[in-house]
Parts: C-alpha cells; structure tokens; sequence
C-alpha cells in the first residue's frame, strides 16, 4: 500500500482507501444506515453529509425503484393526525392543520396548510421543519409550489395569494376582479436566512389548485374568463426559476379549463393533465415542454372502478407503466401500451397503520383520504449541520 493509501485509511480507522469505502461501499447503504454511521467520528459525518456523497447517494435513489410515501387526511374539517402517524410526538407537538396535496423533490416533503402555515420534513432522516410564514392571503384559495432549481443549485418554495377582490356588476352578470401576488423563498443558509422575497404579480388568477413543479419550472392553473358566474376558460402559467418571469400557455384541447374532475401532474419529466372524460375513463394527455406547451393525447383508460372525486398520475421506475390513486382509496398499475391495469394497493382493506408506540390499526371506514406522493430516499437536509 502506497503512503498516500495508507494515510488515507489510517484516517478513516479503516484498511479501505476513503473513496473505496464512502462511494464504493456506503454509498450503496439506505439513508437509515447512514445517519446512524455519521456518528462514528467526525471526518465519517463530514463526508456522509458532504454536498458531493449527498448528490451521488441522490442519484442511485432516483435510479433505483419507485416508491411513493402514501399521506393520509382526514375529511372532518378538525385536525389532521398526519404527524403521528408519520413522525415521533416530539418532532411537531401538535397536530397538523388541514393542508392540501403535498408536495415531493428528492426526498423532500412539503406539507402546505391551507390556513398558510407550511412544513416540511425529510421521512428517510426524520428532519421536519415548519417554514416562515408568507403573505397573509383572503380566504383560503391559496397554493404553493415547491422544487429544485437547476441554475442556482438551490430548493425554492413559492407561492401565491390574494390580496383582495371586488364584484364588478354587468347588466345580469357579475364579474369579480382579483388582486393577486407571488412571492418565493431559497431554502439556503441557516432558517434564519429564509425570507419570502416578491416577484411580479400573476398575469391572471390562479386558481387554488395544486400547481406542478418540474425542474426550473412551476406551474398553475389560472382563470382566464368567466361569464353567468361560470368559468369558461383556464390557462396555465408557467413560471420560470431563472428570470421569475411568467408565461401564459393554453390548456389540452381536450378542455379549455381545469375541472373539478381533472388534475395536473408530473409524469416522465414532463406536464400531465388527466382528463376525466367519465367517472369511469380517463385519458391522459402530455405536454412536450418548449417555448410553447404542445399537447398530445398519451392514452385512454378504463378504470375498474369509477371515481367519485379525482384520479392522479404518478410515475413509476418501469418504462411505459404508471401509477394511478383513485379518489385516494385505490393505487392501480397502467400498462399505457395495451391499458391493462395492476390493482397495487387497496387502502382502506390493506395499509396498516404503526404509531410507534405498539398501536396498530387499519384505516377501514375511517373518513381518510391518502394522497399519493412520489418519493426517494435521500439524505438532503433541509437546514445545514449546526
């Protein structure tokens, strides 16, 4: 063994040169293993937790096999119990208030509540945080988007907001006008960094639905007109990491708004609308990004059974299979090849629920709806080391 080798390893209390031992070996362990391992020296902790072995381990989770962290909410408008059952007691204290779809990038999960407060919380190292609190907004329609930025190397949070409104009255028709802003956060430095900072106002209203973050890219859904008290056009607003510049790009053709039944998602990297075109078939359209958003029809699909509310999409690690929840209950298999489908999980008969502390329960006829976030194992933290 060389002298540059052995000192190598005499550093690490091991007969393996570092970088055989780190990114040979431990990389290829689950982030579970390795939190525990950071506590065997310091110079173990420096590297397990070094923005370059963070990135690499990043890598070979996104390349291995799906998964996706299943979120359950009640529907009685009281409290969510998501916490518990997902946390130990003392890392939030208090229950969760009601919050909308939540959102995935790299491990991190971002739970927004629809009374403005937002946490965030790493499941692989347990690490959960409650964000700064961002402009007050009237009333509830309020939205955050959450993602990776490309260009500066950062996570960043957004979200919009509602300033005030006005009812402007036509003849039989009355048309309500919105004043509405947007404002970001980069998640870097020490919590204490972390500042909502403002952007240009949105061209149009965005619609409290949940928006679709792919890397260097938000995107919402925003009214576009209205008339008899009914919507009659939407568009999507795609807003850029880079310049946080808004673009305004038009609907599928499929619909020319965003209803209740469809939903936007993320699917293969690129922007998904999932029309429900009846209760019980869907078709799934695809957008090839660009300078302008251009549509195509993916696939049809019959479900066995029909949804009540809506159906997501959500990417699986087996070329031209998806994953699909309906109405939060039932988590399918689509073959987009020939449409057959793979029932995986039925919630309510199967999930079983661990409280940690010897309780065990199933959801059953509990009112719970699960949302379906796709997820990796990462060892991304959302505040650095102290």
């Amino acid at each position: 063994m060389s002298s540059n080798s052995a000192s190598s390893a005499a550093g690490s209390g091991s007969v393996l040169p570092d970088d055989i031992l780190f990114f040979r070996i431990l990389l290829l362990l689950p982030v579970k293993c390795l939190v525990r391992l950071q506590v065997v020296c310091k110079s173990w902790q420096e590297t397990i937790s070094s923005t370059h072995f963070v990135s690499r381990h990043l890598e070979l989770s996104t390349g291995a096999r799906s998964s996706m962290v299943l979120v359950p909410r009640h529907f009685h408008p009281g409290q969510s119990k998501v916490a518990e059952l997902i946390f130990i007691k003392k890392f939030c204290p208090y229950s969760i208030p009601m919050f909308s779809i939540p959102l995935h990038c790299d491990g991190l999960i971002l739970i927004p509540c629809i009374t403005g407060e937002m946490f965030m919380c790493n499941p692989a190292t347990r690490e959960f945080v409650e964000l700064p609190l961002g402009t007050r907004s009237i009333g509830l329609d309020h939205r955050t988007a959450f993602g990776f930025d490309p260009w500066s190397g950062t996570y960043k949070v957004a979200r919009h907001f509602v300033r005030s409104y006005r009812d402007i009255y036509h003849g039989e028709d009355t048309i309500r006008e919105y004043s509405c802003g947007h404002e970001i956060m980069t998640l870097s430095g020490t919590k204490e960094d972390w500042e909502w900072k403002a952007t240009m106002d949105p061209p149009y209203p965005i619609k409290a639905r949940t928006p679709i973050c792919l890397p260097g890219f938000f995107y919402w859904s925003a009214l576009h007109s209205m008339a008899h008290g009914k919507v009659i056009s939407d568009v999507i607003l795609r807003f850029s990491l880079l310049d946080e510049t808004f673009t305004v790009h038009p609907n599928p053709p499929c619909r020319g708004y965003l209803s209740d039944n469809d939903t936007l998602c993320a699917l293969g990297g690129k922007l998904c609308y999932v029309l429900s075109v009846t209760p019980s078939e869907i078709a799934i359209w695809l957008a090839e990004d660009g300078p302008n958003l251009t549509w195509s029809l993916c696939h049809r699909v019959t479900l066995p059974i029909p949804r009540c509310a809506l159906v997501f999409a959500c990417a699986s690690s087996e070329p031209d299979k998806i994953f699909l929840s309906v109405d939060g209950c039932y988590v399918l298999k689509c073959n987009l090849c020939d449409g057959s489908l793979e029932e995986i999980i039925n919630i309510p008969c199967d999930v079983l629920y661990d409280l940690r502390n010897g309780t065990k329960f199933k959801a059953g006829a509990r009112p719970l709806a699960h949302y379906m976030v796709p997820f990796v194992e990462s060892l991304v933290r959302i505040r650095p080391l102290e």
